[in-house]
């Protein structure tokens, strides 16, 4: 989205046009679902999240200082929804370790070691995966979101696979590179 385009539909959505808004929250959608799937790990939380971070950022955009950081602004609402949701879950569970339960068929087994690895990395490099591989935001959009260089995206991408890789050769993943 132009960031003029964006706002003015951020100068509307403070007059009260709910349209304006409704136009940023399908525009970020999938990034701060992307967002909150990384701290969360659950998809069906992760849209509940994105969607109370909307919620949020609507009851607070008066708020929001500098129209230009608006994505910014956003994602760090919706990280910290996330965050919260995060809390509250690891405080309603019990004893009982679902991670512990055999594996179904290989494929199942690959798609847990891989979610394993990603869940080894650090909350800002699953987020930064996430948003690139599983949501494939071009580097632009994450710039915008995460107020990151295009250089430090890429750095900090490459740092993300390298370590994912070594976690999975280190439980015994079949040919991983980095």
């Amino acid at each position: 989205m132009d960031k003029s385009l964006e706002i003015q539909l951020i100068e509307q959505a403070l007059a009260g046009d709910l349209e304006s808004f409704g136009e940023l929250c399908s525009n970020y959608y999938s990034s701060m679902l992307a967002i909150a799937y990384s701290v969360l790990t659950d998809h069906h939380l992760a849209e509940d999240a994105a969607q109370e971070a909307f919620a949020r950022a609507l009851r607070n955009l008066n708020k929001l200082k500098s129209k230009e950081k608006f994505a910014f602004w956003l994602a760090r609402i919706c990280r910290n929804v996330a965050k919260d949701m995060a809390r509250s879950r690891s405080r309603l569970k019990n004893s009982d370790d679902l991670s512990q339960l055999p594996a179904g068929p290989d494929k199942d087994c690959d798609h847990k070691a891989v979610n394993d690895a990603l869940n080894s990395l650090s909350a800002p490099d699953r987020e930064l995966i996430t948003l690139r591989y599983y949501d494939n935001l071009p580097y632009e959009k994450i710039s915008d979101v995460l107020r990151l260089s295009k250089p430090a995206i890429n750095g900090r991408l490459h740092r993300a696979r390298k370590k994912m890789a070594k976690y999975l050769r280190k439980t015994g993943f079949p040919e991983v590179r980095s």
